[in-house]
């Protein structure tokens, strides 16, 4: 499951690369995601399966209500 700090990393990597900063590496959590040679495209892919794992909870969220009944009837 990914969170909105992973989202804020990977969109400024995107960003640094595209401003002609080479970016090597992004964190997220104890993992280290490193590219040898930085492809935007990559990037880009990763921002997805992030976005994607973020909204993930909310549509297979599924509510259940569990209740029961009785005559008082012993």
């Amino acid at each position: 499951m990914y969170s909105k700090q992973n989202l804020e990393a990977i969109e400024k990597a995107i960003s640094e690369l595209q401003s002609g900063r080479r970016v090597t590496s992004v964190w997220y959590g104890d993992t280290r995601l490193q590219y040898a040679s930085v492809d935007l495209q990559d990037l880009l892919n990763f921002r997805n399966r992030i976005k994607a794992g973020m909204e993930e909870p909310e549509k297979n969220s599924k509510r259940q209500v569990i209740f029961t009944t009785s005559k008082g009837l012993q």
